[in-house]
């Protein structure tokens, strides 16, 4: 602990490290940031009263682990909210994203800052969600899919290797940065035991890396975010001024709160756990100079005989015998996509099965099946349900209205299609 304090003098006086360290001892704040496509601000505090309103972000629950396991509930299987961490979720606030963007999110996984930027598009535009590793994008397929989001192409690529394709190309860019992790001290020991200086100074190398490769993807006129979860001056402010050094770039203002703590080259802001309800974070907003062209966004029709009403103006898109839709058409070449948009279903002969990701992403369909408290706690567990129904064949199951997954049913039996890997016998309906 030594060491990593007298690291922390770089820019930091010392009451302000006694502090910083004091706070590791205190609880971890939890957070969760609401789907409004499916649960409204005021059902959700009739579900859960005792939530306290993030300080910045709207839509967004600060909560009391001990008295609410909402990883557990219901509608949190439904897609009706992300558990994020206080402090990620101010990077994709800050950045604003909007409906007509084109943005790459560069180090993704799990989402948390994709999903808030694509129900703040209202899943417009189009977002590249990427992670170098396979099985990251596969907690990040999961995680899409579970809050039914369209606009989000996942890719697996280590883009040093392909970033000559996307040069000026996006409007915004994330680049949550592999850092050394010590702001994450106080949420998890491990975290403590694993650091050192030296893993400080090889992140930086990376960190120097990854941002001159997103301020080459940008466009003119476009805005980047960089953040870490580190309180290391080397993986912050030093890799901002490393690209000032090396290109001609502007410094975004973050407005000043007594919630923040900025450094003397007010190069991006702080959050500590002493001054905001959250685990250590550093953000910084990067202009590109130059005046932001908007690409105009285009469909792309084909099969959309196959896809269901609400999504007959989107471009789909058939690998192998599986159907994707996205609300415009995107040039993929060169770029390994992990998944395109939403998995429609599996075409067979002319037919289609629908997925439980198409179930997620629908608001409405014509053969529906509402089920009570009892059915979906059994259906989740993957038992199939006995329920008489005037449909026959595909109907979308429903609780509150809020759709759950696609099935099959005669009339008197629904059969059970819910995935393998997501089937629980510890859900909570309230």
């Amino acid at each position: 602990m030594e060491i990593f304090k007298n690291h922390l003098k770089k820019y930091l006086l010392d009451e302000d490290i006694d502090k910083l360290v004091t706070s590791f001892s205190l609880p971890s704040k939890h957070a969760c940031l609401l789907n409004l496509n499916k649960i409204s601000d005021e059902k959700f505090l009739s579900l859960f009263p005792h939530v306290e309103p993030h300080p910045i972000v709207p839509h967004a629950y600060i909560y009391d682990k001990n008295e609410y396991e909402l990883g557990k509930s219901i509608y949190h299987e439904l897609g009706c909210f992300y558990l994020q961490e206080p402090s990620a979720m101010v990077v994709s606030y800050m950045l604003d994203a909007k409906e007509d963007d084109f943005i790459l999110d560069l180090c993704a996984a799990p989402g948390g800052k994709t999903i808030q930027a694509s129900l703040s598009m209202n899943q417009k535009g189009i977002i590249i969600s990427n992670d170098i590793s396979k099985e990251r994008c596969r907690a990040l397929k999961d995680n899409v899919d579970r809050l039914g989001l369209k606009n989000i192409v996942i890719t697996n690529n280590d883009f040093k290797y392909i970033y000559q394709n996307f040069l000026n190309s996006f409007d915004k860019i994330i680049l949550d940065a592999p850092c050394s992790g010590s702001g994450m001290f106080r949420k998890d020991d491990k975290m403590l035991q694993d650091w050192s200086i030296n893993k400080v100074y090889k992140n930086a190398v990376t960190q120097y890396e990854l941002i001159s490769i997103a301020y080459q993807m940008l466009k003119p006129g476009g805005t980047l975010a960089y953040s870490t979860c580190s309180y290391s001056y080397e993986e912050d402010e030093e890799v901002i001024q490393y690209l000032l050094n090396n290109v001609e770039a502007t410094i975004l203002d973050i407005n000043v709160s007594k919630m923040f703590y900025q450094s003397k080259t007010k190069l991006g802001i702080h959050l500590f756990p002493y001054l905001f309800p959250g685990e250590g974070h550093y953000i910084c907003l990067i202009r590109k100079p130059g005046v932001l062209k908007k690409t105009p966004y285009q469909s792309k029709k084909i099969l959309n005989n196959l896809l269901p009403i609400e999504f007959k103006n989107y471009s789909s898109y058939k690998f192998g015998d599986n159907l994707f839709a996205l609300p415009y058409d995107f040039k993929y070449k060169g770029i390994n996509i992990y998944q395109f948009g939403v998995h429609v279903g599996e075409i067979i002969k002319n037919n289609i099965l629908y997925t439980y990701p198409l179930s997620h992403a629908l608001s409405r369909y014509e053969s529906t099946i509402d089920l009570n408290e009892n059915e979906v706690l059994k259906y989740i567990q993957g038992e199939l349900l006995t329920k008489l129904s005037k449909y026959k064949g595909n109907v979308l199951l429903t609780y509150e209205n809020i759709p759950l997954d696609f099935s099959k049913t005669n009339g008197e039996i629904i059969k059970n299609h819910y995935p393998k890997y997501l089937r629980k016998n510890n859900i909570k309906t309230h």
